[in-house]
């Protein structure tokens, strides 16, 4: 996930939250972005509204060590915090489109809406078994077309040399469509500068619910070509535990998923390969989803949505 983060940073610039247009150093920064996009500047911040009362109740607490549904942070996205008892499978909409799920039972963690115009959404889902998360889903899209220089950043993850695999797409001038896999330690150093990442995982720390120290991370890129010369797009980074079902236990110390280090490591090497292998056929799922071409249960989807850290009933 960390090679993601220029994508985040490029959205970011795109899409400021108030806090930063305040930083003077960077507002002819984010002014050339706008005249370059031909946005008008946001309006001045206004006065804070004068101190409450001191006789008056105090807000409730955001329920579930989250953000009300709805919550609008400072300068940030609009987050809503769904109930995470809530089972979900198979496929579901997003963002006018289909998303199709890994095998399992997958829980909603956390939803943003952000962008001038609430066209950037965002969705990270979680499915636990015995207790332990075996995978997190956080998938971005586009309601209506983004600048160009979003594709650029999506594209760059996928020439990273760290990556375990990188495959680019062949596909008409209209697409752009790469996927790679890499891994990340959960402990010891943040995830992403992105808040909605960064939300969803203190809820999930919050909730009790314990992630293996390292994820293999499993990203699909996929933007096409829109009528105004923007891009329609689509992110899903899929995390995947690849340790022991039902526990902690890794196949390999935290240290050493480094792709150089792996083939001292048989176990830890056999996962990553059945991740890339199953990343073969799960990308198309992902494409038919971005065009709306699938059907929840199908059997074609059903074979392809068996990932490496999936457990069926009875296993």
């Amino acid at each position: 996930m960390l090679y993601c983060i220029p994508l985040f940073t490029a959205l970011t610039l795109l899409y400021p939250p108030a806090y930063l247009t305040r930083i003077a150093a960077l507002r002819p920064v984010f002014e050339r972005i706008n005249h370059t996009l031909g946005r008008t500047p946001p309006p001045p911040p206004q006065a804070a509204a004068p101190d409450a009362s001191p006789d008056a109740p105090p807000p409730a607490p955001p329920a579930e060590g989250a953000p009300d549904n709805g919550q609008q942070t400072a300068g940030g996205p609009q987050l809503a915090a769904p109930p995470i008892t809530s089972d979900l499978g198979g496929a579901i909409p997003f963002a006018g489109r289909i998303l199709p799920l890994p095998a399992g039972t997958w829980h909603p963690v956390l939803t943003t809406q952000s962008g001038p115009h609430g066209e950037l959404l965002s969705n990270v889902l979680v499915r636990a078994e015995g207790g332990v998360v075996t995978g997190v889903i956080i998938a971005r899209a586009s309601t209506q077309s983004l600048p160009t220089s979003t594709v650029d950043a999506m594209n760059n993850g996928c020439h990273d040399d760290r990556n375990y695999l990188s495959k680019i797409v062949p596909s008409d001038a209209k697409v752009m469509e790469c996927w790679f896999t890499s891994h990340v330690q959960i402990e010891g150093q943040p995830l992403s500068d992105s808040v909605d990442i960064q939300t969803a995982f203190n809820r999930l720390h919050v909730l009790g619910f314990p992630i293996p120290y390292v994820m293999l991370v499993a990203t699909w890129n996929y933007a096409e070509a829109a009528a105004d010369r923007g891009a329609n797009i689509e992110n899903v980074t899929i995390l995947l535990s690849p340790a022991r079902k039902g526990t902690m236990a890794l196949p390999a110390p935290p240290e050493q998923w480094l792709k150089q280090s792996l083939p001292q490591h048989p176990g830890a090497e056999h996962f990553v390969n059945a991740a890339n292998n199953w990343m073969e056929g799960w990308t198309t799922m992902l494409r038919r989803g971005f065009h709306g071409d699938l059907t929840n249960g199908s059997p074609d989807l059903v074979r392809a949505s068996r990932d490496p850290a999936s457990v069926l009933p009875g296993e």
